[in-house]
């Protein structure tokens, strides 16, 4: 085995950092998606490359790389190039990297404007006023002997340091802009359930009235809180947020320094970058000819009008959607899940990608389409400077997988590996602007480009509270939602995987979404075991067959 040089060293160190694995050894053999680096990873590790050793290496480059001592040629090859370039220039020739410059604080306009993504939630909020399908529930468990004021104190702390967190939205003339609130303490109503014949059941519903409360986002922050105690030292503090302030990753940001300042209140940094800061960095690049190339890319990819893959339904399509909900699960057992990891170190791909090429077998054999577009969430923080910035930053993007020529799985996966990474590299495109660029008026419904997602949820770390026992955080949340016809959760749990599938309820009933799960499984399975075996012979095919004839209506 080579020894680590410099270069080495360095990225040991930013691997460690990226995925949180500090503790275990990194050396040369080790690879990047065993260690949970994925296309999101290898864009923020492409990033500190160019920041920190002056070398551009594109991301797909890197995760195909796999190894720290593949990666380390890449970047020494980068830095020979970039060096070369530099004295053949000279000084005068400028930067040779050229990469664009992150958002920064800087002078805020009298009116702020919102991010694309908050423009978005706004203006669905305006058309139904009573809609809740933009609460974001949450419930942090804690054991231990609690100190509520100092719970409080932690929670204005955490209103005063993230000014999205305080942020209500004028409009007077029909264009909303952000208002900035102050600093102020944050009402925390304290329910003691103690007493109560089933304390866990009575907690439960609270909180489901928590988060079925209407937020009112000219008026009032864009977050409540309620403590609840169900036990001598068994405490729930329910927190419901509405999504124009946070997104998955913000949530976590959020409790972990909720944690941190309720143990060590003067533990943290100030926060120099705030969401209005990101918002108009966005306004200001995503124009021009950045916009154009982001446009021209995507026109590419999907084509004009882009068609949403027509899946089987067991009741027919109606002209309105209630977004009414429900949830089926699957629980991937230990081994199959052991399967499906070591599948994906052997085939250089992450263990979301081979999933994500389950789904689209799964989706080929049922609706016998051949050309299928799955939305997938971004984080949207492949810059160093967003990974601790509190906002919604999260983008949908179409990953499009073609089966012309009857792949067999494995090259599905080569297939599915190029598109991931695609999507990943030009992720910034927010999901409306694609939309108003590709689909014309006459043929956008209310869920243009894809009905169908996908979502792979790496394991967390759980918040930490200082004096207390334990504590464990829930985003469930309510399950009688849903934004698309399906969408597919696959969430790592110890050495398994916990599926959701999200159904629509005017479309399904409960029966189709669990043949689905079940036959996922068994795509999955036969997939790994036998990776030349054309996609429509797996097992997802033969349920497509049987699922065909059960769901008629083919929404053409």
């Amino acid at each position: 085995m080579n020894t680590m040089g410099f270069v080495e060293e360095e990225l040991a160190q930013m691997w460690a950092e990226l995925l949180g694995v500090a503790g275990a050894p990194v050396d040369m053999e080790s690879g990047f998606a065993a260690l949970g680096g994925g296309a999101g990873e290898a864009r923020l590790l492409a990033a500190r490359i160019d920041e920190e050793l002056g070398a551009h290496v594109a991301a797909d480059r890197l995760l195909g790389a796999d190894t720290l001592e593949a990666m380390g040629r890449l970047v020494r090859e980068a830095m020979e190039r970039a060096r070369a370039k530099w004295s053949a220039q000279g000084p005068a020739g400028g930067s040779v990297l050229g990469a664009p410059a992150g958002p920064r604080a800087g002078a805020r306009q009298e009116r702020p404007q919102l991010s694309f993504a908050q423009q978005r939630l706004w203006f669905m909020q305006q058309i139904d006023p009573d809609t809740t399908l933009y609460n974001v529930p949450t419930v942090l468990r804690l054991r231990g002997a609690l100190d509520r004021a100092a719970l409080g104190r932690a929670l204005d702390a955490l209103v005063a340091r993230h000014e999205v967190l305080r942020t209500t939205y004028a409009a007077p003339s029909g264009r909303p802009y952000q208002v900035i609130g102050d600093p102020a303490p944050l009402d925390l109503p304290y329910t003691d359930l103690t007493g109560a014949a089933d304390p866990a059941g009575e907690a439960d519903r609270v909180a489901a009235e928590e988060a079925a409360g209407v937020f009112d986002l000219a008026a009032g922050p864009p977050l409540r809180a309620r403590l609840v105690r169900v036990g001598a030292d068994e405490y729930r503090l329910v927190v419901t947020f509405h999504h124009i302030a946070v997104d998955g990753w913000s949530v976590e940001v959020l409790f972990r320094e909720l944690g941190q300042l309720y143990g060590r209140p003067d533990s943290l940094a100030d926060v120099t970058l705030h969401y209005a800061d990101y918002a108009a960095w966005q306004r200001d690049r995503l124009q021009g000819e950045t916009l154009d190339a982001l446009v021209g890319h995507w026109r590419g990819a999907l084509g004009d009008d882009p068609k949403a893959l027509a899946v089987p339904t067991d009741r027919p399509r109606g002209t309105t959607r209630s977004f009414r909900g429900a949830v089926v699960t699957r629980e991937l057992s230990s081994e199959l899940t052991a399967v499906v990891r070591d599948f994906s170190r052997r085939e250089r791909v992450t263990p979301y990608m081979t999933l994500l090429a389950g789904l689209h077998t799964l989706l080929a054999g049922w609706s016998g389409a051949t050309d299928n577009t799955v939305g997938t969430p971004v984080a949207g923080r492949d810059r160093p400077e967003l990974q601790d910035l509190v906002g919604c930053l999260i983008n949908m993007v179409p990953v499009r997988v073609r089966l012309d020529g009857g792949p067999g799985f494995r090259e599905l996966l080569t297939r599915v590996r190029t598109a991931v990474l695609d999507a990943s590299a030009h992720q910034e495109l927010p999901f409306d602007k694609l939309v108003e660029a590709l689909v014309s008026r006459r043929s956008r419904d209310f869920m243009p480009v894809f009905r169908v997602m996908f979502s792979f949820i790496k394991e967390r770390p759980e918040p930490f509270f200082a004096g207390l026992d334990g504590c464990s955080l829930d985003l469930t949340g309510p399950q009688d939602t849903a934004k698309y016809d399906l969408s597919l959760y696959a969430e790592e749990r110890g050495a398994g995987l916990a599926l959701s599938l999200e159904y629509d309820t005017d479309l399904f009933g409960p029966d189709t979404p669990a043949a689905l799960l079940a036959a996922y499984e068994r795509t999955l399975a036969e997939a790994t075991a036998l990776p030349q075996t054309p996609v429509l012979e797996l097992a997802a095919a033969r349920f497509g067959a049987a699922g065909t004839e059960r769901n008629p209506h083919r929404d053409r």
